[in-house]
């Protein structure tokens, strides 16, 4: 099993990913995102979409892709940390999520991604050793030391009319993912 994609031409230019990124882009845009940030997970095209969205960004680290291991993360403090579509494919959920806490300036924030509330049938077995449905989530974050600010539900389906799932994904809302700001308690 390998529990990552690999980060290449395809991965970047992957309709799905780029409508995904432009929809979290979108919702970013709304808050006021400065200062030192750390994009967890391997660098792909988002990360340029990121800090090009957001002058005022000091810079952006990233960290290795294995981030069970502790020697593949970053240790600063930053004023914003970026986990988006990173926490379905660790092994260890809620140790990823106090790593965050204790690298989040207490008046930081951490955006999160995730795909939520698939059924069983439905989940990505190959590369998410956990899929979470909306109370697993909000008890990950809760035990983690957060508290969600904001949320939205977004569905980056590009083709939900060319199969079975891809139509379940669309209107019966399987196939969202949660984007959260989150804030230590």
């Amino acid at each position: 099993m390998q529990p990552r994609n690999k980060i290449d031409d395809n991965y970047n230019n992957d309709p799905r990913h780029r409508r995904q990124w432009g929809m979290t882009i979108e919702w970013l845009k709304q808050f006021d995102i400065k200062g030192q940030c750390l994009d967890c997970g391997d660098y792909s095209n988002f990360t340029d979409m990121i800090d090009y969205a957001f002058v005022e960004i000091n810079w952006i680290e990233n960290t290795f892709h294995n981030l069970d291991w502790r020697y593949g993360r970053a240790t600063a403090v930053y004023n914003n940390i970026f986990a988006f579509e990173v926490i379905e494919h660790l092994l260890n959920s809620l140790n990823f999520m106090t790593y965050l806490k204790n690298n989040v300036s207490k008046k930081g924030f951490v955006y999160l991604s995730t795909p939520i509330n698939r059924p069983n049938w439905m989940r990505n077995k190959e590369l998410h050793f956990h899929e979470f449905n909306y109370n697993e989530l909000m008890h990950l974050i809760d035990v983690a030391g957060f508290k969600v600010v904001d949320e939205k539900i977004i569905n980056p389906s590009v083709k939900w009319w060319t199969g079975f799932r891809p139509v379940l994904r669309k209107f019966f809302g399987c196939g969202n993912n949660i984007l959260l700001r989150l804030r230590r308690k």
